[in-house]
């Protein structure tokens, strides 16, 4: 059986030693509706199953770096990768403008993003998303920076934000969230074994079964 963990778990991990059976698995919070699939086939064709931790790129970084014991990190940004480690390409996820569902603040394009009666919220520039984000040039007037995408769709959701930017996929994924303009910016997802452990898993992302899960969720190769 998978066991999902949280990223404020990772400390005892890092204390404790990893007592799951099969790869201990780092993964963007991006990562968090289609990964739990994918390890699922992965365990049907043989694979071990193992735990899954999901968290902003940038503090699972810091977290590999401090030693926490891990097989696999799953990321949109390969600079934060070990130095030495091999970046493998396994998907793309686009940038679009999203508003709470309904769109009641009546937002109609990015030049809301430079409104500052609207409540925007973006990810904050160390995480993939929020680099992207900046790579567009557009006048930002946030009121939030969020550590993760997840947390910028969660404002949405929740009506504490009027509109933000996030993946498609993260649309795709919420009832509460809608996107108005897709944005021409996008991010690559990149996999690399940690250990040998982590190869397998790592090499099972290039199959036509994970192309196809991940094609379901919303995502590119």
């Amino acid at each position: 059986m998978r066991t999902l963990v949280a990223l404020t778990l990772l400390t005892l991990l890092s204390a404790c030693g990893s007592t799951a059976a099969g790869p201990t698995i780092l993964a963007a919070s991006s990562l968090t509706d289609v990964l739990p699939e994918l390890a699922s086939a992965h365990e049907q064709r043989g694979g071990e199953a193992g735990t899954l931790v999901f968290g902003g790129s940038s503090h699972l970084a810091a977290q590999v770096r401090d030693g926490v014991p891990a097989d696999v990190f799953l990321t949109a940004d390969p600079d934060l990768l070990p130095a030495g480690v091999e970046a493998v390409p396994f998907a793309t996820n686009r940038l679009v403008l999203a508003v709470p569902a309904g769109n009641p603040a009546g937002v109609t394009g990015p030049d809301a993003l430079a409104v500052p009666d609207l409540r925007v919220a973006v990810c904050a520039e160390p995480v993939p998303c929020g680099a992207a984000t900046r790579r567009l040039g557009l006048p930002l007037a946030q009121d939030t920076e969020e550590a993760s995408v997840r947390a910028v769709v969660s404002r949405l959701a929740l009506g504490e934000a009027d509109v933000g930017v996030v993946y498609a996929t993260d649309v795709l994924s919420s009832d509460g969230v809608e996107a108005i303009a897709d944005l021409p910016a996008s991010v690559g997802y990149v996999a690399a074994a940690l250990t040998p452990a982590g190869e397998r898993f790592v090499g099972f992302l290039a199959s036509d079964v994970a192309a196809g899960i991940l094609d379901a969720h919303g995502f590119d190769r």
